[in-house]
């Protein structure tokens, strides 16, 4: 039985935590994104989608009030068969690693185009991998507390829009909505959008380190809050900066608007705020690298998870090998997205059946 350190995980440290699992390189292109798919003052969709992860939340608060605290692999260990859960915790920690190593080369490819267009990908690649391996070496109320202090860090991206605000309109925004879209409501598309608010089912593994004082759920219940503040105040600064063409042919607007900010001691404010983008992405990449390892052990038991985290990194990268090019990266990152998405809202379903059949056979 594993021993958790239950005392250490914090309401506060676990609302920094859901901001910087949810908020991931797709905020860099979320605009373009919106602009194209829905359209002007298509800001108005993130809440509804907001309200979706609200939703999937609260089933997974569910499964641990009917679970009476159980971990998720209590759950389904004593009620299905053993060939099915192999099957299954091979399959989510397959999805888990590649959501992890699809994010890394996201990352890479944006440091890529700005700073090292000449340095080969799979060297930048090789480079930020260590930084969440050495995480993962640690416990993971560690890894929750160094997210929050890497939180602090990503928070100084937020306040330098405050430089932006002089060249806002708001009569970018105009009066309509949903209009002059490219691509209208394409709801592949649309999946790609909520994939950015991907990341809270971290909250399912995360049961068995929490005490009642940690409140797991109002804390992701928070994080989202703070996320979908992030994501709105992000598009409709962009929405009133660029003109609505103009938002739908900018690769990383998000991004870009940051070029026009310049400090006395500072000219390129873009390259400090990828660079502070850093452990935003380190803090998902490793906790999508946790959470695969914990699915693995379930099936083979090591004595030194460090060889199992690096087998499992390692081998991620191996299955994205083929995949370099932007367009072929978007294949996989909405692949992956997608699985990701059947993951956060079956896996809690699942659970609760399994949970329901198992009252059925006590009573």
């Amino acid at each position: 039985m594993k021993s958790y350190e239950t005392e250490k995980l914090h309401p506060i440290h676990l609302i920094f935590l859901t901001y910087m699992l949810q908020s991931s390189v797709i905020l860099f292109s979320m605009p373009r994104y919106v602009a194209e798919i829905i359209g002007t003052n298509g800001w108005v969709i993130l809440l509804l989608f907001s309200g979706v992860v609200m939703f999937n939340i609260f089933l997974i608060q569910l499964v641990y009030k009917k679970g009476e605290g159980k971990t998720v692999f209590d759950i389904i260990n004593r009620s299905l068969p053993t060939f099915f859960t192999y099957t299954l915790y091979a399959l989510i920690a397959i999805v888990w690693a590649l959501v992890a190593v699809v994010i890394a080369k996201q990352y890479i490819f944006i440091i890529q185009i700005i700073s090292f267009p000449t340095t080969p990908s799979y060297y930048l690649l090789s480079m930020f991998m260590v930084l969440p391996f050495l995480l993962l070496l640690h416990p993971v109320y560690k890894m929750v507390r160094v997210s929050s202090v890497f939180f602090i860090l990503a928070g100084i991206t937020i306040l330098l829009t405050v430089f932006v605000w002089p060249e806002f309109s708001f009569e970018r925004l105009t009066t309509f909505f949903f209009k002059e879209a490219d691509n209208p409501w394409n709801w592949n598309e649309l999946l790609n959008i909520y994939s950015g608010f991907l990341g809270y089912e971290v909250c399912l593994l995360l049961i068995p380190y929490i005490t009642k004082h940690s409140h797991l759920f109002r804390s992701f219940y928070l994080g989202n809050g703070f996320t979908t503040f992030v994501y709105v105040y992000t598009v409709v600064l962009c929405l009133g900066f660029y003109s609505f063409e103009q938002i739908k042919h900018v690769l990383y607007p998000t991004l870009h608007f940051f070029s026009y900010i310049e400090f006395p001691f500072l000219i390129r404010v873009e390259n400090l705020v990828y660079s502070l983008f850093l452990v935003k992405a380190l803090v998902t990449v490793t906790f999508f690298y946790w959470m695969s390892s914990e699915a693995v052990q379930q099936i083979i038991k090591v004595n030194k998870p460090s060889y199992l985290h690096i087998s499992i990194i390692v081998m991620s990268i191996l299955l994205t090998a083929p995949f370099n090019t932007r367009q072929e990266m978007e294949k996989v990152i909405s692949f992956t997205g997608k699985a990701e998405m059947a993951i956060a809202f079956f896996l809690p379903l699942l659970l609760l059946l399994l949970l329901r059949r198992k009252r059925k056979v006590l009573v």
